[in-house]
Order: structure tokens, then C-alpha cells, then sequence
């Protein structure tokens, strides 16, 4: 009986091993087969993009086109920047929050206008960015700020000086289009004066910093400045 229970036992090991190799080539649904080097059958999962890695075939919504300085960019023509700007600037002018700009600019402005001379942009972002929520702000902003020049200065044609190190040639072309300008830092702090009026939405700390540095513009539209600290503005 114990000769015969060694046997079984050996058999039953053999038995195991060859089970083993069977399961190793079975392909489960929505599984598939990969062979390595050696010969060994490997039953893995539909394979997946894996988070943080973008390759060149992966048709991502951040995915860019191009990089510059690590920052995804979409190619674009002229026209599709104008036609997306105006997309995202009809869908502002149709907003609450067009409505309640409007009347806060009227609540200012009730006593009297403050004389501007010159405007400067900060950080408005590139027109070319791949988020699209990039995109979406940039435009919104825009159509915002054309909305505030009309409110404000309806018949003056002044100088609007756009300053981000994150422009590409065409943004700068389309900007430029526009009639507007577009400066290098740190030309655009260079401007700002106490007839200046200063539009700046959700730029970095540093920007505000810079901007405190510099003479007290008369009108400054920004990010509301407790999110980073007491600034000279």
C-alpha cells in the first residue's frame, strides 16, 4: 500500500504539472495569447493605453499635435481660430455672467468714467492650446475683454498690448489682426501705468507680484487677489 500510494501521489504530480501547462494556452474571452521568447503561451487582458503614456497613434482629447517646451498644441488655420473665438464669444455674450458684467460695469461707471490710455493683457493663454477647456477659456476671456472695451470706451481706438510666453506665431498673427499688439516680457509690465487699464484672469502668482512692482493701473481686472496673498494692487 505504500509502494502504491508513491505512485499515486507521482502521478497525480504529473497530472498537476500537465493541468498547469493546459491552463497556461486556455484564451478566456476578451483575452488573448502572447508567446515570449521561450515558448511560455500567456493569456492577458485586451491590451489598454496606459494612463500618462500618449503615443503617436493615440487619439487622445489632450493629445497634441506639436510640443513647445513640453506644452500639447493643436495645428489650426486662421480661419478655425477665428471661427472657434467667435463660437466661444456668442456663447459668453449669451451667458449670466455677460448679463452681471454688464451691470457691474454700470454700477462703476455711474459716477463718471476713469480716463484710460492704453490696455494690457496678461496670460490670456494660446488660442492654439490642446485642452480644449484651454481653448474655451482663452476665447471666453477674449470675447469678455471686447465686451468690456465696448462698455467702457466705445468710440476710442487705444492700444491693447498682449503679453504670454506661451503664444504661438499664429496666435500672435491672429492678435494682430485684430489691430491689437503683441509684446516679450517684460514689455508688458513696461506699460502698465496709472491711465492703464490691466486684464489678467487666472494668471500665476508671480504675474500679480510683477504687476505690484509696477505703477497702480487705474483699471486692474483680475483674480481675486486672497487666493495668494497680500499684493501692493
Amino acid at each position: 500500500m505504500p509502494h502504491t500510494n508513491r505512485k499515486k501521489k507521482s502521478a497525480r504530480g504529473d497530472g498537476g504539472v500537465k493541468a498547469l501547462e493546459q491552463k497556461r494556452v486556455v484564451v478566456h474571452t476578451k483575452r488573448s495569447e502572447v508567446v515570449d521568447d521561450s515558448g511560455w503561451t500567456h493569456v492577458v487582458d485586451t491590451p489598454r493605453t496606459r494612463r500618462g503614456t500618449v503615443s503617436k497613434n493615440t487619439n487622445l482629447q489632450h493629445a497634441g499635435d506639436f510640443e513647445v517646451n513640453g506644452v500639447a498644441f493643436v495645428n489650426r488655420t486662421l480661419p478655425e481660430i477665428k471661427e472657434e473665438c467667435q463660437y466661444w464669444r456668442n456663447n459668453w455674450n449669451k451667458s449670466d455672467a455677460s448679463t452681471k458684467l454688464r451691470t457691474i460695469l454700470e454700477e462703476k461707471t455711474s459716477a463718471g468714467k476713469q480716463k484710460i490710455s492704453n490696455v494690457v493683457v496678461l496670460g490670456l493663454g494660446s488660442l492654439q492650446i490642446a485642452r480644449m477647456e484651454g481653448r474655451r477659456a482663452s476665447c471666453t476671456q477674449l470675447g469678455a475683454l471686447d465686451h468690456i472695451l465696448e462698455f467702457l470706451l466705445p468710440n476710442e481706438k487705444l492700444r491693447v498690448a498682449f503679453q504670454d510666453p506661451i503664444h504661438t506665431d499664429l496666435d500672435k498673427e491672429f492678435l494682430i489682426g485684430r489691430g491689437q499688439y503683441v509684446v516679450e516680457d517684460p514689455a508688458g509690465f513696461q506699460e502698465i501705468g496709472e491711465d492703464t487699464l490691466v486684464y489678467a484672469i487666472h494668471c500665476y502668482g508671480d504675474i500679480y507680484r510683477k504687476m505690484s512692482e509696477s505703477k497702480k493701473p487705474a483699471v486692474l481686472i483680475c483674480t481675486d487677489m486672497d487666493n495668494f496673498g497680500k499684493f501692493n494692487l
